[in-house]
């Protein structure tokens, strides 16, 4: 049977995992899709999903569908995916049917992978990373929770990145490097050196230029 399926965020990022979703469904039917809650807008998508409300309207519903949440900013998406665990509502892991990674990847729940990424071996995934279409992640890795992997990202093996980072389109980290937490790596950047916490980091290669105040 289908599990009921709510996401949260329905910007353009909730809209991509729409198709996620229905290549999922084409290849094992798993989900049934409900809709969308969102505190900014109301009514459905351009594309007639439906809007069922704002997100505090999920703890007032009398049954208890799975959630993802499908938003970009790591903090709020930190905030958001812990309430959530808090209220015991359960919170879906997606993986694309096209992603390709060994049987030695650890996945914490609410992480999304999107098509033509590559996951090799021996890797961790924190809780409610975003991993978009044709990424990389090299042997031995860890990313912590909340880290963002903007497309053709490619990170390296035996690489440390912390919690809540975010990495620019084509950005890439050579192996054995440390990404600080809340860091970040602007698109196009290449990374040969340790990277501060609370850092953004562009060029190549990839200098800090300023310090962040909690990732911002």
């Amino acid at each position: 049977m289908r599990k009921s399926l709510v996401i949260i965020g329905a910007g353009g990022l909730g809209r991509e995992i729409v198709w996620l979703v229905n290549d999922i469904n084409r290849v094992t039917p798993e989900w049934d899709l409900l809709g969308f809650v969102d505190d900014g807008i109301t009514g459905t998508t351009v594309e007639g999903y439906p809007i069922l409300g704002s997100v505090s309207s999920l703890y007032d519903m009398d049954w208890s569908p799975w959630v993802v949440v499908a938003i970009a900013d790591g903090h709020a998406r930190m905030n958001i995916t812990g309430n959530i665990i808090n209220a015991g509502i359960q919170v879906a892991t997606l993986i694309h049917p096209t992603v390709q990674h060994s049987n030695f990847v650890r996945i914490e729940p609410g992480t999304i992978i999107c098509a033509g990424s590559v996951i090799t071996t021996n890797i961790s995934l924190g809780k409610a990373c975003i991993v978009n279409p044709n990424c990389f992640v090299g042997h031995d890795s860890i990313l912590e929770d909340y880290v963002s992997l903007m497309p053709a990202s490619n990170i390296a093996g035996e690489v440390h990145v912390g919690t809540g980072c975010y990495f620019g389109m084509n950005s890439c980290v050579i192996n054995r490097r440390i990404i600080g937490e809340w860091s970040i790596i602007g698109a196009g950047a290449t990374v040969i050196d340790d990277i501060p916490p609370y850092s953004l980091a562009v060029g190549v290669p990839a200098k800090v230029i300023r310090k962040l105040h909690n990732g911002v």
